[in-house]
């Protein structure tokens, strides 16, 4: 027997991936999320475990700038 419903959500799927595709508002969304998820993450992972105020200020500098360079080289790679 063939099975309709196989071939129809593996079309969906391919279909709503290229939709994300061509939706250019929804890739910024996304983006944006997943790098202020990345920085609070970190964010608090080093206010919980460093305890040091220069290491924390140098962390967090590297933490801004790698989210900046990543969101860039993601929008470089999508755009």
């Amino acid at each position: 027997m063939f099975d309709i419903t196989w071939v129809l959500i593996r079309l969906a799927g391919f279909l709503f991936f290229f939709g994300l595709l061509l939706d250019i508002e929804i890739i910024l969304l996304i983006v944006g999320l997943v790098l202020l998820h990345m920085n609070l993450g970190l964010n608090t992972i080093l206010n919980d475990y460093i305890h040091f105020n220069k290491i924390k200020v140098f962390l967090t500098f590297l933490i801004r700038f790698s989210s900046i360079e990543i969101g860039r080289y993601i929008l470089e790679l999508l755009l």
